[in-house]
């Protein structure tokens, strides 16, 4: 965590809500577990700053949102692909334009994905949905040493997890880059990295606890992933998930 440059040029005054949202964040970095009120609070400014559940959750706000609906989308089409592929993960990697699988690493093999995801990443909304896509590639394969291991790690998840279980664990890790890249680099300066990795590791839990009461109700079986449906069900999903913190 907090690895990534910061991003001090965001122009914060700007934001709705910023110094609600900096000083949740600021009082809560100590070495002691966090109140529930206070993680609650952290992350409801940080819906609030964003420009609330149905604004930033259908990509309409210019701060955050946006980039997490376009690589959902494109996280979505792979798993789809996947499954409609009959878990041939060779296969599923092709039509992601990764043709010579000669020699290639389960890393070398992430690192593609990430890319094919997420793309180029020059906003903080863009690196958030990038780090998010790389963090939901490695807690799902990373501990793969081969292709094969994949393909088996990702048929097992499939027969305990649906799609939107993973997209909505994307969501998760999208929420909390935006928070890591705008504060870890900064409050590291004020306090110390023991007292912000304690802070930010209880997000972080805080945020996949409370993924838990997010309603699956969204179907994306056999989806069109270049379709208007899959736009509105993953706007559907994000809205849902900054709901449950709004």
């Amino acid at each position: 965590m907090g690895t990534s440059k910061s991003f001090s040029d965001t122009r914060h005054a700007m934001m709705p809500n910023w110094s609600d949202l900096s000083t949740a964040v600021t009082t809560s970095c100590d070495s002691g577990p966090i109140p529930t009120e206070k993680k609650n609070k952290i992350l409801q400014n940080y819906v609030t700053v964003i420009g609330g559940a149905n604004k930033a959750g259908r990509g309409g706000s210019k701060i955050a949102g946006k980039s997490g609906v376009r690589t959902a989308k494109k996280i979505g089409g792979l798993l789809g692909s996947f499954s409609g592929s009959g878990n041939n993960l060779r296969e599923t990697l092709e039509n992601a334009g990764l043709t010579d699988l000669q020699n290639k690493s389960v890393s070398d093999i992430i690192n593609h994905l990430i890319e094919y995801c997420s793309g180029t990443a020059s906003t903080i909304d863009e690196v958030a949905a990038k780090e998010a896509t790389r963090k939901l590639l490695e807690e799902l394969v990373s501990n793969a040493e081969s292709i094969d291991e994949m393909e088996e790690i990702l048929s097992n998840k499939f027969e305990e997890s649906s799609s939107e279980d993973i997209i909505i664990q994307y969501f998760g890790y999208y929420i909390y880059e935006h928070l890591d890249k705008w504060f870890y680099e900064h409050l590291i300066k004020k306090k110390n990295q023991s007292d912000c990795n304690n802070l930010f590791r209880q997000i972080k839990d805080f945020i996949f606890e409370s993924l838990k009461d997010v309603q699956r109700t969204n179907s994306l079986q056999k989806l069109d992933w270049g379709s208007d449906d899959a736009d509105r069900l993953i706007k559907n999903i994000q809205q849902d998930i900054l709901t449950v913190f709004e």
